[in-house]
């Protein structure tokens, strides 16, 4: 389950363009100019100078952890049910929550579609 939390984290990362919202600009200008956008290689990066990041994207970052934590608990058995053989990363979690929106348990689809 580890993983699937991971791996939710991430998809809620990406999805929604967390990790270039303001607060972690000035971070991946400065550690992570030469990785492309769109593939994961920014958010790789920044994991890899976590322990550099400002004060800012560093409040940023747990914020996202703590909302992937969340849909991850609250989807749990909507992830085993519509999602068994999805491999956690690279949104493929919540790319198929997403296909499923409409058959979700009413507590999985408030937090997923918050």
């Amino acid at each position: 389950m580890q993983l699937v939390v991971a791996g939710l984290m991430g998809a809620v990362a990406v999805s929604s363009g967390a990790w270039a919202a303001p607060p972690c600009v000035d971070d991946i200008q400065k550690f992570c100019a030469s990785s492309p956008a769109g593939d994961g290689s920014i958010q790789a990066c920044l994991k890899s100078h976590e322990a550099d990041l400002s004060a800012d994207c560093k409040a940023h970052v747990d914020g996202i952890r703590k909302s992937g934590q969340q849909l991850a608990a609250m989807c749990v058995w909507d992830i085993e049910r519509f999602c068994p053989d999805v491999a956690p990363g690279g949104g493929r979690i919540l790319a198929c929550l997403q296909q499923n929106v409409d058959s979700l348990s009413p507590v999985c689809k408030e937090q997923f579609t918050r």
